[in-house]
């Protein structure tokens, strides 16, 4: 065989490898999109896929998807057969009634449902977009004449969202995103300035193992007829977490950064026009710096525990904050019984409010909990608690301090068999504590009494003094603490029964 047939031979082979792996990349992201959207319905009800096409070519795709978000349209007119009809009420009452059920269905009534169309222009591998990978996706909203109206008041010219993903060929894939920068201002209306945001993600080909690092530079907000501002500094996020026992139980870590985060009222927060006198209500001014976020959560022997914390510094008008730190969290919380209730609320649409009036609304809600109280009764064995642990405050070098918790502790299989609220009384427990400086209940009692709602300062002393002697309250330096605990059905505070306060 001669050189040049030998290398046609080559060529002939390398166009149909490569055909052949472009057939097969673009096989692999055309089924992922169906299993995609053939999930998504199974994760809420609030969220549904109106219209979807897809486009296949040898060396790309365009898929065009529009999703419902909000109550569906069945879901928020119940009928009225399914309602209790209501006793005729007495006469002069009917007029009164009817008006009553009228605002009660003004407000209960769900919003209309918003519809979003994105549409992905796909590129299949092996060389894709000009990188070695399975396909390369591009992804943009699609707006109607009066939408894209509305989004240049905002954006100009740019796109509002738009994503680059690369898929791997092992169904892995990295999604860069990015939120336009959007620009309001009109006379009356305020203004704001929204410095755009982005982030990437990163999904594992199992879909088990999600990254995210995320960048938000910066947004203001003004409103000078009301005399509000609001200012926020750079935010940074980051997640390594772990999704293989279901998006509800992911666990791993999250961390964020906000700079700092400024809010003033120059008029009070009562103030609603620009004729609002300027010394109507005192000016209100927030500013808090350096905030730092931080969440963990864990799943072990069937068990999920999470966290967060909050922490940061800052003013209120001139006040200084040394710092500040709350932290909450939850544990021994029962994963399977957790991910059914969750799913089923989820996937009820009682749970988004969905419902043509309030009485249709509640019913719906008390039937799903009806149908979810033996789960939740179930979970109580496993001795769940959640709360506020901590939440302290230091300012001038005073601290203060108070917290929760709420858990089940003991439950057993006979006690599973008692109605929900005696086997709350019976096996709940609910700690609580607070450590005060007697001079921020000075401070606050100050400012209370110029409006007439708490007792001058000069009387504060009296009352904790009387507090500590029927036992509510303890004097420890300079600090007044109190604790309370409520379990095996006993109410006690500081270590005394309640009914042996003041003996």
């Amino acid at each position: 065989m001669s050189k040049k047939a030998v290398l046609g031979v080559l060529a002939a082979a390398i166009a149909v490898a490569y055909g052949g792996s472009t057939w097969w990349a673009g096989t692999k992201v055309k089924s992922s999109y169906d299993n995609a959207f053939a999930e998504l319905p199974k994760q809420t009800a609030l969220v549904r896929v109106i219209e979807r096409q897809y486009e296949r070519g040898f060396m790309g795709a365009t898929s065009t998807v529009t999703l419902e978000i909000g109550c569906a349209a069945e879901a928020a007119a119940a009928p009225a057969a399914a309602q209790t009809p209501a006793a005729k009420p007495a006469e002069g009452e009917e007029e009164a009634q009817a008006a009553d059920e009228e605002e009660e269905e003004a407000e209960s009534t769900p919003p209309k449902p918003v519809r979003i169309t994105f549409r992905d222009t796909i590129r299949h591998g092996p060389i894709a977009g000009g990188s070695f990978a399975a396909a390369t996706i591009d992804s943009e909203l699609v707006l109607d004449i009066k939408a894209q109206a509305q989004a240049e008041k905002l954006f100009g010219k740019a796109k509002p969202v738009t994503a680059h993903t690369k898929v791997g060929f092992d169904g892995a894939y990295a999604s860069d995103i990015v939120v336009a920068p959007a620009r309001f201002a009109e006379e009356g209306k305020g203004e704001l300035a929204w410095q755009g945001a982005k982030a990437r993600v990163e999904v594992n080909a199992a879909r088990t193992q999600v990254r995210y690092d995320m960048t938000m530079p910066g947004m203001d907000v003004n409103d000078p007829a009301k005399g509000l501002q609001l200012k926020m500094g750079s935010f940074t996020a980051k997640a390594d977490m772990d999704s293989s026992a279901g998006w509800i139980l992911a666990t791993g870590k999250t961390e964020g950064r906000l700079e700092a985060l400024e809010f003033s009222a120059t008029k009070g927060l009562g103030a609603t026009d620009a004729d609002a006198p300027a010394g109507a209500q005192k000016p209100v001014k927030l500013l808090l710096q350096n905030i730092d976020l931080i969440g963990q959560a864990s799943l072990k022997d069937g068990l999920y525990a999470s966290d967060g914390t909050l922490k940061g510094k800052g003013k209120i008008g001139e006040t200084a904050i040394d710092s500040f730190e709350m932290t909450s969290g939850a544990r021994r919380i029962h994963a399977a019984g957790y991910k059914k209730l969750a799913d089923a609320w989820l996937q009820s649409s009682a749970a988004g409010g969905c419902g043509k009036s309030s009485k249709a609304s509640k019913a719906a809600m008390q039937a799903l909990a009806d149908q979810l109280a033996p789960d939740l009764k179930a979970m109580a064995k496993y001795s769940p608690e959640f709360g506020l642990d901590k939440m302290a405050v230091e300012i001038g070098g005073k601290r203060g301090e108070l917290g929760y918790t709420a858990s089940m502790a003991g439950v057993t299989d006979e006690d599973l068999q008692e109605p929900g609220m005696a086997l709350l009384m019976k096996r709940g427990v609910l700690k609580a504590h607070a450590r005060l400086p007697m001079q921020w209940l000075e401070t606050i009692a100050a400012i209370g009494a110029e409006s007439g709602q708490t007792p001058p300062p000069e009387m504060l002393a009296g009352l904790v003094e009387q507090g500590e002697e029927k036992g509510f309250v303890k004097r420890e330096g300079d600090d007044v603490t109190a604790q309370l605990e409520f379990s095996e059905g006993n109410l006690k505070v500081n270590g005394k029964p309640l009914n042996a306060m003041g003996q």
